[in-house]
């Protein structure tokens, strides 16, 4: 009989203790799955953005210099709008799911400037532009502290 109580304490110390590691583990995957997604958000937004800063800056050099951009590379500078431009869209709609309450303001208050149709183009332009790079710098510089893996609770301990 007693034995079978020891083989019993054996049971069930392991049936805590693989319990315990199952939860653990199963929390940790969690935790890095979500990263990863956070992570790949934070990427595609960010060469969303830096597309945008591209065409803004492309377009706003030609208007600073007084030449124009023929038709073909117009074409590949829309190429590059459009997708991009939907991708921050995508992202600010995507909202605080993903990205931290600050980052998300950022994408927000850049998808929102409305086109003033009394400005000029270049004015359009340069607003853009130095909205696109500011959206550009915050979000690169949230990315950095929203995007820190935090130590695992047995990484605390190894």
């Amino acid at each position: 009989m007693d034995a079978i109580g020891e083989l019993l304490k054996l049971g069930a110390v392991g049936l805590v203790a693989g319990l315990f590691s199952s939860v653990l583990a199963n929390r940790d995957h969690r935790y890095r799955v979500w990263w990863e997604k956070r992570v790949a958000a934070y990427q595609e937004a960010i060469e969303a953005l830096s597309d945008l800063v591209y065409y803004y800056d492309v377009y706003y050099n030609a208007e600073i210099e007084h030449r124009d951009l023929d038709e073909k590379f117009k074409k590949e500078l829309e190429d590059f709008w459009g997708p991009a431009f939907h991708r921050v869209r995508k992202g600010a709609d995507s909202g605080a799911f993903i990205f931290s309450e600050d980052a998300n303001k950022a994408l927000a208050d850049f998808v929102e400037r409305d086109y003033d149709p009394e400005e000029m183009f270049i004015e359009h332009i340069e607003k853009r532009l130095s909205a696109a790079r500011l959206c550009l710098s915050k979000l690169i510089a949230l990315s950095k502290s929203d995007l820190q893996l935090r130590s695992s609770f047995l990484g605390r301990f190894l």
